[in-house]
């Protein structure tokens, strides 16, 4: 599986992203997210590890979960190689989602958890 879910703390998810992302596996962790949650917003850490992009699928056309789970989410810090950051932003909704996203180099765990910790 290329996303994993690990729960920091009640209000910090990380997620691992290894390879290519698959919308089904993207899927599964959105929801175990939400499943998860027992506080409103949480935030997110994502990791993109020897990340390849994304599977060439229209179902990533399905916005249902972003709008409907809008407000359960606070900021969003993506940690990854620099060449992704534009579309890894776009992904994420940087600049229309409720919450900042913001994106930290493969260097900037700790920089990105501080982030999420102000």
């Amino acid at each position: 599986m290329s996303a994993n879910l690990e729960q920091q703390s009640d209000r910090l998810f990380l997620i691992r992203i290894r390879g290519q992302l698959k919308k089904t596996e993207l899927d599964a962790v959105q929801n175990d997210i939400v499943a998860k949650m027992t506080v409103r917003p949480v935030q997110l850490l994502v990791t993109l590890e020897s990340f390849t992009g994304w599977e060439r699928t229209e179902a990533w056309a399905d916005t249902e979960f972003f709008f409907s789970h809008q407000g359960d989410f606070g900021k969003i810090a993506i940690v990854g190689d620099p060449r992704w950051e534009t579309e890894a932003l776009a992904f994420a909704g940087a600049g229309i989602r409720q919450g900042p996203v913001n994106f930290f180099p493969e260097t900037g765990e700790q920089d990105a958890r501080a982030w999420l910790a102000e």
